[in-house]
């Protein structure tokens, strides 16, 4: 897919076209906004992951030299929403929670990291790109919440995409939001 200056390639695409060390040279080479964990993920995990079927990767690369401007990384996890939690009713009624056990099935956005050298505005064509995708999964598989886990200074950022906190993980280090698709 190409849009505005960049062109997104599944990480599935790229090793089947060029095989894993390629690819792996690809993904050693990016570096990310943000200090955090999305440059042990792309080195480290992006790929093995791929491969168990456990994700998808997406990477968005800058027409004409080709760099690696950012990634989004989508799966399935369920989650489970305590009884003491910070969403409205109506939301919680819509995320088809199973009562007994209060887990709602979800896709996960476990990734979506831009590049330091990534154009300003960059995350929203990754977080718009991200929604497609699964947009696309719920249309053929069903399913309609979408979740994430961010730091405290992302709340904010995805608020204003339509996501709604729902309360700090179990560990206490991140935080849980969901948006219904």
């Amino acid at each position: 897919m190409s849009t505005d200056g960049f062109t997104v390639i599944s990480l599935s695409s790229l090793l089947s076209s060029y095989g894993d060390t390629v690819a792996q040279g690809i993904l050693d080479t990016f570096e990310p906004y943000a200090d955090g964990s999305a440059s042990d993920f792309v080195r480290t995990k992006a790929i093995p992951m791929e491969k168990r079927d456990l994700s998808r990767t997406y990477l968005a690369f800058r027409d004409g030299d080709k760099a690696l401007l950012g990634f989004v990384s989508i799966g399935m996890k369920c989650i489970r929403i305590p009884e003491e939690n910070l969403l409205s009713r109506s939301l919680l009624r819509q995320c088809n929670i199973d009562g007994p056990s209060g887990v709602a099935q979800a896709y996960l956005l476990g990734q979506l990291v831009r590049s330091k050298d990534s154009p300003k505005g960059f995350g929203e064509l990754l977080i718009d790109f991200a929604m497609k995708k699964v947009k696309e999964a719920k249309g053929i598989v069903g399913c309609r919440v979408l979740r994430l886990d961010c730091a405290d200074e992302l709340i904010g950022y995805y608020e204003r995409h339509g996501f709604s906190l729902i309360r700090k993980n179990e560990d206490k280090d991140l935080n849980q939001m969901v948006t219904l698709i």
